[in-house]
């Protein structure tokens, strides 16, 4: 099973094995990391912030995940050699080409809300 990144245009992707959630880039490794559905609040500002429909189902969003590159650094913690984790407050945040998405509204842009 392939799964891609759910930020729009975002071409990372995460070929599963197992349980397995890294995959190797050019620029190392790209963690992917799923939606905080158990948190309604948190998950609608994850929402508008990946430009996702807010009443898309819980069900979808499950199946979902967003990669590392749209978060800060401050976002993650480090608690074992070979895992990383969101903190709770962690928002995808950090795009890719900031101009682009911009230009298209700058009323609905995540960097003015």
């Amino acid at each position: 099973m392939v799964l891609t990144c759910a930020y729009p245009d975002c071409t990372n992707r995460l070929k599963t094995k197992g349980l397995r959630s890294l995959a190797q880039t050019l620029l190392g490794v790209v963690t992917f990391h799923v939606f905080p559905t158990s948190k309604p609040a948190r998950l609608k500002l994850w929402l508008i912030a990946l430009w996702l429909d807010i009443n898309t189902p819980i069900n979808e969003l499950k199946l979902l995940r967003v990669c590392s590159d749209h978060f800060s650094p401050d976002d993650f913690t480090y608690p074992g050699k070979d895992h990383v984790r969101l903190k709770p407050s962690a928002l995808p945040m950090v795009f890719p080409h900031p101009t682009e998405v911009c230009e298209q509204d700058l009323c609905m842009c995540p960097f003015y809300l």
